[in-house]
Parts: C-alpha cells; sequence; structure tokens
C-alpha cells in the first residue's frame, strides 16, 4: 500500500506497539488532484477485468478508480511517528463510499483523509478514516475506510450464524454472479492503483503476516464485485450507483474463483441489493455488503 522503505521503517518502528495513540484521533490531511487520462482508465479497468467499452465513450470513470489517489495519503497517516500502528497485523477490515458525482477524467479534484476514531473490537484495534471528495468546492463522494490491527486473542472460531445462514439459505429473488480473479493479479493492480503493499507483493513477506501467500487487494475484490453488481442490476451503467459498503473477512487468494450472492430489493425509486462474496472453499471474503443505485 505504501512505499516500501518508510512502510519498513514504521513496522520496525512499531513491531511491539500494543495500541494506537488515540491522540491522533482527528488528524487530517487534504490534498489536490489534477485530471487524468483515458489511457490511466484503461489500465485501471485491466487490472481490475473491467469492461473499457463502458467508459471509452464517456468522461466518467470507474467507481473505485479514485481510490489509487489515496494511497500516498493513507501512507503518510500510516507511517506516521506518532500512530504508533502495529503494521504487520494490520489489514484491510471495511470500506464505504457514497457516490453523488461520477468523476469524469478531465475533472480535476480533492481528497481529504481524516482520522475519524480509533476503537476496540472483538477482532482487534479498528482505526476509522473518513474520506471526502470535492470537486469545484462541492462534495462528490465520502466514505469510511476501517484498518484493523488483527489481535490473535480476540480471534473468532469459525463462521457466525449470520455467515452460515448466508451461505446455506436462499431466497426467490437471491442472484449468483461468478467472478474470476486472475494469477499474479495483486502485481498488475499494484501498479495500477500505487498499492505496493509488499503482502501484495513479496511472497515472502506475505508468509511473514501470516497469510498463505501474496494476496489480492481488498479494493480490487472490492472494484470487482462493484463492477459485477453494475452490470448485472443497473445495466452497466456506473453513473446510477449511489452507495456501497462491504467488510473484509478473508484474503483472496490471486487465480480464485468467486462467488457473489445478491439479494435485490426496492425502495421508491432506489434499488437495494444485499451481498456476501464467497471463495471457491465457501469461505466469506466479503460480508455485509450492501449496494444502491437509481
Amino acid at each position: 500500500m505504501f512505499n516500501n522503505l518508510p512502510l519498513f521503517r514504521a513496522i520496525i518502528r512499531n513491531i511491539s506497539s500494543k495500541a494506537m495513540n488515540r491522540e491522533m484521533i482527528g488528524y487530517a490531511i487534504h490534498k489536490d488532484f489534477e485530471d487524468f487520462s483515458l489511457d490511466e482508465i484503461k489500465q485501471y479497468v485491466d487490472a481490475t477485468g473491467d469492461d473499457f467499452s463502458k467508459y471509452s465513450q464517456s468522461n466518467v470513470a470507474p467507481p473505485f478508480f479514485f481510490s489509487r489517489e489515496l494511497y500516498p495519503l493513507y501512507q503518510h497517516i500510516m507511517t506516521h511517528k506518532d500512530l504508533k500502528i502495529n503494521l504487520l497485523k494490520m489489514i484491510h477490515g471495511q470500506q464505504s463510499v457514497k457516490i453523488y458525482e461520477s468523476l469524469s477524467h478531465d475533472q480535476t479534484f480533492s481528497i481529504t483523509l481524516s482520522i475519524a476514531d480509533i476503537a476496540d473490537t472483538p477482532a482487534g484495534e479498528l482505526l476509522l478514516i473518513r474520506i471526502e471528495g470535492k470537486s469545484k468546492g462541492k462534495l462528490i463522494l465520502e466514505g469510511e475506510t476501517g484498518f484493523l490491527v488483527r489481535d490473535p486473542a480476540k480471534k473468532r472460531d469459525g463462521k457466525s450464524k449470520k455467515e452460515k445462514a448466508a451461505v446455506e439459505e436462499s431466497n426467490k429473488n437471491e442472484v449468483k454472479i461468478l467472478i474470476k480473479t486472475q494469477q499474479k493479479q495483486e502485481l498488475k493492480y499494484a501498479k495500477v492503483s500505487k498499492d505496493i503493499n509488499p503482502i501484495h507483493t513479496n511472497y515472502l513477506f506475505a508468509k511473514a503476516a501470516g497469510f498463505p501467500g501474496r494476496i489480492l487487494h481488498g479494493v480490487c475484490v472490492l472494484a470487482m464485485s462493484t463492477n459485477s453488481l453494475v452490470d448485472e442490476f443497473a445495466g452497466k451503467d456506473t453513473t446510477r450507483m449511489q452507495e456501497i459498503s462491504v467488510r473484509f473477512s478473508h484474503p483472496v487468494i490471486p487465480g480464485d474463483t468467486l462467488t457473489l450472492i445478491g439479494n435485490p430489493s426496492k425502495k421508491g425509486k432506489l434499488h437495494e441489493v444485499s451481498f456476501n462474496v464467497y471463495s471457491s472453499k465457501n469461505k466469506p471474503v466479503i460480508n455485509n455488503g450492501f449496494f444502491s443505485y437509481i
């Protein structure tokens, strides 16, 4: 996720850290961004298995294209000497975003990240970062990113009743969508997203962090899930998307075929889909998913 040298320095500095510094709550960073090219969109589309024809005839960027601009800002926060986060135990735990206006490739915009909270959870300590995106002073998107510092002593056993029910029970409106990831997709996504965290790019580091090998980026899995939801329910029109939120449950091994199970409903003019995503071994990789569109 970050330039490797600052990351390794922060890992070494905080390898024995037991808790984050909660005086950092409220800390914020802001950056302005210039427009971007259709070629950059094409590279991102290719890395997430999307269909470039959805974007080639319009100015609109993929919903999570903006996320690649967040990584240098995340780096600044995560490697801040006063935060004291144990990066070796950290995973991307949750993500949400509300889109008020689709981002165009010829549009300038700004991003503000701020530490909204640092809190204890049943699985470990959670760092919650708030996202605000603006263009010409107008709010175009907002969301939250949750990074979890895992505590093995708090790790739960097996699946919850809710997760088991999601796998075992069906609904008359249930829709199943296959999402095929690719071998070495983590390397391709690392390049286009600027997220070069070694758990995605270095096998030995990933093993040291407790993973079976290099894992696919959570945001890449989320982007692919969003692509599938937009294609299936919103007629491949990304401008209809309103909101998506997920919790990441298990890492995805590149090359695995995932199954998204969605249950659509409608509230007035707003369409909603609750969904979960499972690995080929029926492990939930995304749960408590929520997607809405007009």
